[in-house]
C-alpha cells in the first residue's frame, strides 16, 4: 500500500471525527451560550490561531521539510525546535496582551482569550510531533493524537454547557482535552522517532529561523487575511454579529478539512520531488487538483439552495440573520480547496517566498474590503470581502503555479464537473421539500452519477489511485 494512500487514510479518519465531533458540540454551543457568547467563543479561537503562530513561526512545517528529505537529522532539528519554542512563549502572551489592551473588550471575552492563548501554546509543542510524524510518513500517530482531544472536547463540553460552566468552562475544556493530547502524543515520538531533548543555542536557531520564518510569514499571511473579517467585525460591531458570522464560518470550516487532508498527505511526496516541471510532481499534483475540484464544483450550488434549511436546524430561529453568509461562505470554501492545496505545492517545492508576495496582497485586499463593507453590512460584508480575497489569491496562485512549479495533464474534468452540478441543482430544486440531510444526500449521488456516466471518474482510476506507489 502507498503511503500517500495511508496518509490519506489516516488523516481521513482523524479529520472525518473531527467532523463528527463538532457536529455534536456546535449546535449544543451555540444554541445554549447564544449569538453573543458563541461570537465571544469563535472570536477567542480566532486569536488562538494567531498565538500558535507567535509561538511557531513556521517551525513545525520547516520540521516536516526538512526532515522529510534529512532524517538521520530528526534528533538535533528536534531538539532544538524545542528551544526555540520555549524561546518564544513570551513572544506569544506579549502579542495577546497588546491586542486584548488595543482591543477594550468585556470581562468574558477577555477571560475566554487568554484561556485559548494557553491551549494555543499547549497545541504548539503537540503540533511538533505531529511534525515528525509527518516527515516520516506515520500520520496514523497524528490522527490518534487528534482524535483523543475531539473526543474529550466534544464529551466534556457538552457535559460541561450542560451544567452551567457557560463560556469560561468550555475553554478549559479544551485546554484540558490539548493537554490529554499532547501528553499521547510524546509516547510514539519518543520510542519511534527521537529521544527526548531541549537544546538552546542561537548559533542554531538563526538558520532554523531564516528556513521557518518564510513558512511562518506564509501561514500568518493566510491566518490573518482569512481571520481578520472576524477581528475586524469584533472593533467594528457587537458581539450579536460575531455569533452570526461565526456560525456561518464554522459550518464552512468543517469543509477545509477535505483540501487539508490531502495537502498534508502529498506534502512530504511533493517535497521529495520538488523539482519543477518533474513528471512525479505533476502527476500528484493533478491527481490532487482533479479530485478537489470535481469536490468544490457542487459545493457552490448545494450551499445556495440547502443554507436556510441547515442554519435554522443546526442552529435555531436566533441565528437566521447567518443564512446570507453562509451562502456567499459556500462559494468561498469552494475556492479554499483548491487554495489550500496549491498553497502547499508552494511550500513543498520551496517556492513559499513568492506565495507569500501574493498572500501580503490577499491581506491588503481583504482589510479594505472589511473596512468598507462591515460598517454597511456587517457580518454579510466581511463573507463578501473573504470571498473576493480567496477569489484573487487562488487565481494569482494558479498562474504563478502553472509557470513555475507543475503542469496539468488534462482539463476536460472541469467541464464534465460544470455539466453534473448543473443536473445536480435542478435536481435539488425539483426535490427541495424534502429535509436537508437526504436533500443533500441524492444531491451528491446525482452528482457523482453524471461523472461516472461522463468517464470523468472510473473505477478504474480509483483503483490505480488505491495501488499507486
Amino acid at each position: 500500500m502507498s503511503s500517500i494512500r495511508l496518509n490519506t487514510l489516516f488523516v481521513s479518519i482523524g479529520q472525518g471525527l473531527r467532523i463528527a465531533m463538532a457536529m455534536l458540540l456546535l449546535p449544543v454551543a451555540s444554541r445554549i451560550l447564544g449569538p453573543a457568547s458563541f461570537g465571544r467563543y469563535n472570536l477567542a479561537t480566532t486569536i488562538m490561531f494567531f498565538t500558535m503562530l507567535a509561538d511557531d513561526l513556521g517551525l513545525n512545517m520547516w520540521v516536516t521539510r526538512e526532515i522529510a528529505k534529512h532524517k538521520e537529522r530528526a534528533q538535533r532539528y528536534f531538539a532544538y525546535a524545542v528551544g526555540l519554542k520555549v524561546v518564544l512563549i513570551p513572544l506569544s502572551l506579549l502579542f495577546v496582551a497588546l491586542y486584548l489592551e488595543l482591543g477594550s473588550y468585556d470581562r468574558e471575552t477577555v477571560e475566554a482569550v487568554w484561556i485559548f492563548s494557553l491551549y494555543a501554546l499547549l497545541t504548539s509543542f503537540r503540533d511538533l510531533a505531529v511534525a515528525l510524524f509527518r516527515a516520516f510518513e506515520e500520520m496514523e500517530w497524528e490522527s490518534l493524537a487528534q482524535s483523543i482531544e475531539k473526543v474529550l472536547t466534544t464529551a466534556l463540553g457538552i457535559a460541561v454547557l450542560l451544567t452551567g460552566g457557560g463560556l469560561k468552562g468550555l475553554a478549559w475544556v479544551f485546554v484540558a482535552s490539548a493537554a490529554a493530547s499532547t501528553l499521547y502524543s510524546l509516547r510514539p515520538l519518543f520510542r519511534r522517532f527521537v529521544r527526548p531533548a531541549m537544546a538552546f543555542s542561537f548559533r542554531e536557531f538563526l538558520p532554523m529561523l531564516r528556513g521557518a520564518v518564510v513558512f511562518g510569514i506564509s501561514v500568518f499571511l493566510t491566518t490573518i487575511y482569512s481571520r481578520i473579517d472576524m477581528v475586524m467585525l469584533s472593533l467594528m460591531k457587537g458581539p450579536d454579529y460575531w455569533g452570526y458570522y461565526a456560525a456561518a464560518h464554522k459550518l464552512i470550516d468543517l469543509s477545509n478539512v477535505v483540501p487539508t487532508v490531502l495537502m498534508i498527505a502529498t506534502f512530504p511526496a511533493m517535497a521529495r520531488a520538488a523539482t519543477p516541471f518533474a513528471d512525479h510532481l505533476n502527476q500528484v499534483f493533478t491527481r490532487g487538483f482533479k479530485w478537489l475540484l470535481l469536490l468544490a464544483i457542487p459545493i457552490v450550488p448545494g450551499v445556495l439552495l440547502l443554507a436556510r434549511p441547515v442554519v435554522l436546524g443546526f442552529y435555531g430561529a436566533a441565528y437566521a440573520p447567518s443564512i446570507p453568509a453562509l451562502q456567499i461562505l459556500g462559494c468561498t470554501a469552494a475556492v479554499l480547496f483548491l487554495n489550500i492545496f496549491t498553497a502547499g505545492a508552494f511550500g513543498a517545492t520551496n517556492h513559499q517566498g513568492r506565495l507569500v508576495i501574493i498572500q501580503i496582497g490577499g491581506l491588503v485586499v481583504s482589510a479594505s474590503l472589511n473596512w468598507l463593507l462591515i460598517p454597511r453590512y456587517a457580518h454579510v460584508g466581511s463573507s463578501i470581502a473573504s470571498l473576493v480575497t480567496e477569489s484573487a489569491v487562488l487565481t494569482a496562485t494558479l498562474i504563478l503555479a502553472f509557470r513555475r512549479i507543475v503542469r496539468l495533464t488534462g482539463l476536460v474534468f472541469i467541464r464534465d464537473g460544470v455539466i453534473a452540478a448543473a443536473v445536480m441543482s435542478l435536481g435539488l430544486l425539483l426535490l427541495r421539500s424534502l429535509p436537508p440531510l437526504p436533500l443533500a444526500g441524492i444531491g451528491a449521488a446525482l452528482y457523482f452519477a453524471i461523472l461516472f456516466a461522463l468517464k470523468t471518474i472510473t473505477w478504474q482510476e480509483i483503483w490505480q489511485f488505491k495501488r499507486a506507489k
